[in-house]
């Protein structure tokens, strides 16, 4: 059988629909990320720790490389790939269409593992989340 999924993806949600040949799009997946708006005041427990540096005036905080924010998503996603590469492994489906705004679909392409790269055929750089499935359809094969 000849199966794509397509994954609608945001920062709240990842929708995964099948397409058996040619037929219509079928929901087979809707994971939500409850933590994908929430506000980083938020995600965090406690304030950034302090230097204790004699020569510097004041106290400088310490950074983080990587907001709390994006520390969520990125988790989230990789929840979500590990899934896709086990679906692919028992052969759920043949081809990937990953469909999410830019900078998603980036931390996205970047948490894929190499054989679920090879396996997407289209890539779409937008944000379809709120789409229904047969708008997302007309998008993908006019």
């Amino acid at each position: 059988m000849n199966t794509t999924w397509i994954v609608v993806a945001s920062r709240d949600e990842v929708r995964i629909f099948s397409r058996e040949g040619k037929g219509p799009l079928t929901l087979i997946n809707d994971i939500g990320n409850p933590l994908g708006r929430a506000h980083a005041r938020d995600l965090v427990t406690d304030k950034a720790g302090c230097s204790n540096d004699n020569r510097k005036p004041g106290r400088p905080a310490y950074s983080t490389e990587e907001s709390p924010r994006d520390r969520v998503l990125r988790d989230f996603y990789r929840e979500v790939c590990d899934h896709l590469e086990h679906d692919l492994d028992i052969h759920l489906y043949q081809h990937l269409v990953l469909i999410a705004e830019p900078r998603l679909l980036g931390i996205v392409r970047e948490l894929l593992s190499p054989k679920v790269k090879k396996v997407i055929t289209e890539e779409i750089s937008k944000d379809l989340s709120y789409e229904n499935p047969a708008d997302i359809l007309e998008r993908l094969w006019p």
